[in-house]
């Protein structure tokens, strides 16, 4: 379990590949206003850990905020960790992925983003317009869980 001090700001993120139980992957298509981070890219769900946040309970957070989804009773996997490099990303930043499965997408309500990508990971990948940390995740989606 990963806990900050309350004073302590954090450049840790937790996000998640949620996936259907039919195998397919649940990603989000980001709006395309420039204020916000990787604007119009195709992403995982998740953000950033708060303060005094477990890495489960920022997850568990982020999904609510997002999607209004529980992940209690989920089968919860961690994929990896994955890290931003300032050259590269313009931060340094580490995200813990993680994967759930068995998501009813018709359960879903999209608060952030402009949609929902959806689709088998091997062909989510031909996208060039994955973030890359997302492409990175699922390159090692299909050999890991």
């Amino acid at each position: 379990m990963v806990i900050f001090p309350e004073n302590e700001e954090t450049n840790i993120g937790v996000h998640a590949i949620l996936t259907t139980s039919d195998g397919k992957v649940i990603l989000q298509q980001r709006d395309s206003n420039p204020n916000i981070v990787n604007p119009g890219k195709i992403s995982m769900f998740g953000g950033t850990i708060k303060k005094t946040d477990s890495l489960k309970k920022a997850l568990r957070r982020e999904l609510l905020e997002e999607l209004e989804f529980d992940l209690k009773n989920h089968p919860l996997s961690k994929l990896g960790t994955y890290e931003k490099k300032k050259q590269i990303d313009g931060i340094d930043y580490t995200i813990h992925v993680y994967v759930i499965k068995e998501v009813d997408l018709k359960k879903l309500k999209l608060h952030e983003g402009k949609d929902f990508v959806v689709g088998k990971a091997k062909e989510i990948l031909k996208n060039p317009n994955l973030t890359r940390i997302t492409r990175l995740a699922l390159t090692d989606y299909p050999e890991k869980v």
